[in-house]
């Protein structure tokens, strides 16, 4: 029996992280009914797109709000004037929050919500079997002009999926444009807080379902025997969801002889449960660096956003992590709706006691921007905030948030000074040549004093930031 071809999309972004979302969907098919292949649009050209749509069963597209949504747009809409017949089929983030206004759009076939293995692949039986979507849980669908959305599916336990499949991808090309060796993997799903300015709780209904460390062990160590990875990337929303796991994961690297370093996710208060034994056998394994979301310095805020950790758990998580010579990216937000001027203050100056913990240590400092699917989205929602109506106008969606309404210009111009010079200020590059700016940023930095930013004038125009949305 011929197998039908599925072509899977990733759109262009600045990022070189692997397709993760696509190799999962792409392994959970069944493998003598398709064939499956990944069009990267950070790799590949759009004539080599084409060139695999034309005897395509489908096209299925991973969606995420921004640039990503741009070139989805374009490249979707390119193919459906292509082949008016393909059926497309969007997935991923955007849709997942989005689902009537995705599979609204005239050159959109159906638009996956949440955990896409199951769906997609029930879709594509229907579409091989020219069945109607109808039944079909966890997806939304356009039938004869009018949208159509089903019953959600219920969340799985990831553990029912297949491995990801690294066949279906390029890695050593990852490699070369990363710069670096670095796998990308992810060991879990979901999240199980209630902060209330993300959107996970919408998309996972605060479940967390997480691989079995003997899973993870032997899947990894399978994939660094086969491809000589030097560094692990896990992209799990917050790996550090329980201490045992951990703790069997990393003993599993060693027991297994592996030899990388790695990246995991932490939230505050897990650090500061972590027992130092553990994160001794973490360190031992090859980790070298965490991301921890602070997002405010002041309890008040702290609270008002349900992030349910205390700003002592910042303080204690990363006196641990300077013990054990393991670096952090310490995030950190400002300017949420009604936030104090003086709450934006004790947040900068939090950051930067912190940031000055350890020249292993960078700090990240984002503006809020409001994005549906959670308690604060839907408050401004009912005092009329005007969030974007279309693809066309989520699409200039600027996630990393460089505008804001809740802070005045002042404001603004302090940060964006504190964002420059705190990341010289506290580097662990001493060289002679750098030595002065880094005392100049420093006292800078110190005094909050930005006046005649000349140097930073200069270094900018030599070398601009580089556009991450």
């Amino acid at each position: 029996m011929a197998r039908h071809k599925v072509v899977l999309y990733n759109p262009k972004a600045v990022f070189w992280t692997m397709p993760l979302a696509l190799m999962a969907v792409g392994s959970a098919l069944d493998r003598e009914k398709y064939e499956v292949v990944i069009v990267d649009g950070r790799l590949d050209s759009l004539d080599t797109l084409f060139h695999h749509l034309e005897d395509a069963l489908c096209l299925g597209v991973t969606v995420l709000t921004g640039a990503p949504l741009r070139d989805a747009l374009e490249v979707t809409r390119a193919a459906r004037q292509r082949r008016p017949e393909l059926p497309i089929v969007w997935g991923g983030w955007h849709p997942s929050l989005f689902p009537e206004m995705c599979a609204g759009e005239p050159a959109v076939t159906a638009a996956v919500t949440g955990q896409g293995e199951e769906t997609f692949a029930e879709i594509l039986d229907c579409l091989a079997n020219s069945r109607s979507l109808g039944g079909v849980q966890g997806c939304a669908f356009n039938h004869q002009g009018q949208v159509m959305a089903n019953f959600p599916r219920p969340v799985r336990d990831i553990n029912a999926f297949p491995a990801h499949d690294y066949s279906l991808i390029p890695v050593e090309r990852y490699f070369q444009l990363k710069g670096q060796r670095q796998l990308d993997y992810i060991s879990s799903q979901g999240c199980r807080f209630r902060c209330n300015f993300c959107a996970d709780p919408a998309v996972f209904n605060r479940g967390w379902y997480g691989y079995t460390p003997e899973r993870m062990v032997g899947e990894i160590a399978a994939l660094w025997r086969r491809h000589h990875f030097t560094d692990l990337s896990l992209q799990d929303e917050t790996y550090f969801t329980h201490q045992k796991r951990v703790a069997a994961i990393a003993e599993g690297f060693l027991q297994e002889g592996l030899k990388f370093t790695w990246f995991g996710t932490m939230r505050a208060d897990q650090g500061r449960r972590l027992d130092d034994e553990v994160l001794a056998l973490c360190k031992q394994s090859g980790l070298r660096r965490v991301m921890i979301g602070l997002e405010a310095g002041a309890q008040e805020t702290i609270d008002w956003i349900q992030k349910d950790i205390k700003v002592e758990d910042m303080w204690l998580s990363a006196e641990k992590l300077v013990r054990h010579q393991i670096g952090a990216i310490i995030n950190v937000i400002v300017g949420f709706p009604g936030e104090p001027p003086e709450s934006v203050v004790e947040t900068l100056r939090v950051a930067r006691e912190l940031r000055a913990m350890s020249s292993d240590f960078e700090l990240a400092v984002f503006y809020f921007k409001p994005y549906p699917g959670n308690p604060i989205a839907e408050r401004l929602k009912a005092q009329n905030y005007q969030f974007p109506a279309s693809l066309e106008e989520w699409a200039g969606f600027d996630y990393i948030g460089r505008s804001n309404e809740w802070l005045t210009g002042e404001q603004k111009r302090e940060i964006e000074h504190f964002k420059f010079y705190q990341r010289l200020a506290y580097s662990g590059n001493r060289s002679l040549l750098r030595r002065p700016l880094q005392l100049l940023s420093r006292w800078r930095v110190e005094r909050k004093f930005y006046a005649f930013p000349i140097e930073r004038s200069l270094i900018e125009r030599l070398r601009p930031a580089q556009a991450l949305s």
